[in-house]
Formats: structure tokens, C-alpha cells, sequence
């Protein structure tokens, strides 16, 4: 399998640059530091043409910050330069923490071992909660499908099959990059993880941003609540691949 890796960083920061490379060169795969988009360049008229609300169910509870639409735009970059590329699947390493090596490579190694299979496996830094299918472990590392995911992790490996599939789907975006992925009820696709993975999240990692003020607050409980109901019923439900992969 040709694998490239994709080492994400805020381009103005030198420090995370420099985090990005040394992930970079940790990870045994061939690559390159590629730039997150910058929210902040983003203008009115790009802002438009990329987001909409309420694509499809459950309607996201807050409204995408621009560093989130940033991200979400920098997996699409990649995903397209996969088809571009000649490459079969990427490693993209998004922001992490340093990289343990032994049980990185245990990782790393199942989640290649499954990838033609599965097409989309996250490396995380902790479990996903909840049911999930056993598939195989290599070491400490363990790989399973959740019935529901939660949270960015660290790293990610796609396939060009995958990218070019979620491609189609998010030419426009209601939700955060993570939380389209494991929306598998929507996309077809079922993501796999990997855990303990010798990732953690680093810290350029994009926080969840949270509403302000005593009424938002109340009022974005009570969303986040509903939201987090359906997405446990879509799940539960989701004729996605029970085994990981996509519908074909």
C-alpha cells in the first residue's frame, strides 16, 4: 500500500510547526507538514459557499466556529490531494502530542493490516465509549468499530477509496470535521479505532468551543441533550457495516 503522511500545523506558529515535523519524522511514514487553513483568512463570501445548516439529522446544536470550518476544510484538502497524488491511503496527523514509538508502531501496523477493509481508522488517545465490535489487537493496541464515537483523536488513516467517498458528501458542512466522520448513519461509512495508539492530543488541538452567557448556556444544554439522543438512536440504528468500512 503507498501510505503519505500529512503533518497538520497552524502555518504561523513556529512552535507547532516545529511539533509537527518532529511528529513527522516519529512516524515512520514518508510525507509532509501541510498547513491548516486559516479561519481567520476565510472571507464572508467562502464562509457562504461552505456552510449550511441542518444537512441532515440530528441538526448540529451550535453554530461551526471558523477554526472548525478551517479544519474541516484542511481534511478536505487532503482528501482530494489523494486522488491526486497516486497514493492509496493517508496518515494524517492532526496537531499531536509526542509519539511513543513501541506502541505506536503496534498501532500502526494493525490499523495497516485492516485499512484495505476498513478504509477509515482513528488512532486515538482513548477508548471510544459505549458497545463496540472487537476486530483485532496487536500488542496493547486494539482495534474495534464503535456503535458511537465521540471527540477528535489524533491521528487518522484514509483510504483513497474513503477520502474520495466523503469527498461527495461535504461539499457543504453543518458540523465539525470529527463529527461528520462518525456520523456513519449519514455517510455510510462506519469508522474504526485504535487504542492506546502512543498519541495524545497535542496542544494545538482545536478546543470544543462553548457557548457564553447564563441563557446560551441553559439553552445549548437542553440542545446538546436532544442532539446527543438522536445521534445515539441514529447509531444504534445506522445500516452502516456493523463490521466497519463502507456500504457497497
Amino acid at each position: 500500500m503507498q501510505l503519505r503522511a500529512f503533518a497538520l500545523h497552524p502555518e504561523r506558529n513556529g512552535a507547532a510547526r516545529a511539533r509537527a515535523r518532529t511528529a513527522l519524522d516519529a512516524c515512520g511514514v514518508e510525507g509532509e507538514l501541510w498547513p491548516l487553513v486559516e479561519g481567520a483568512a476565510l472571507s464572508s463570501s467562502d464562509l457562504a459557499d461552505t456552510v449550511g445548516a441542518q444537512l441532515f439529522d440530528p441538526a448540529y446544536p451550535l453554530s461551526l466556529s471558523t477554526g472548525e470550518i478551517a479544519h474541516f476544510l484542511t481534511h478536505r484538502q487532503i482528501w482530494a490531494e489523494l486522488q491526486r497524488g497516486g497514493f492509496n491511503a493517508a496518515l494524517i496527523l492532526d496537531c499531536p502530542g509526542p509519539i511513543a514509538p513501541d506502541p505506536f508502531d503496534d498501532a500502526l501496523d494493525l490499523a495497516l493490516e485492516h485499512l484495505p477493509a476498513l478504509t477509515l481508522i482513528e488512532l486515538r488517545s482513548d477508548p471510544a465509549p459505549g458497545p463496540a465490535v472487537l476486530i483485532d489487537t496487536l500488542g496493547a493496541a486494539t482495534l474495534t468499530i464503535p456503535q458511537q464515537t465521540q471527540g477528535r483523536a489524533p491521528a487518522l488513516l484514509i483510504t483513497q477509496e474513503a477520502a474520495r467517498h466523503l469527498l461527495a458528501l461535504s461539499d457543504r458542512i453543518d458540523r465539525p470535521m470529527e463529527t461528520f466522520l462518525h456520523s456513519h448513519w449519514h455517510t455510510g461509512l462506519r469508522c474504526a479505532s485504535i487504542c492506546p495508539s502512543g498519541l495524545g492530543n497535542g496542544p494545538d488541538s482545536s478546543p470544543i468551543p462553548q457557548p457564553s452567557g447564563a441563557w446560551p448556556r441553559v439553552r445549548y444544554d437542553l440542545a446538546q441533550r436532544k442532539y446527543l439522543r438522536a445521534v445515539a438512536r441514529l447509531s444504534q440504528n445506522s445500516t452502516a457495516p456493523a463490521s466497519g468500512g463502507l456500504i457497497r
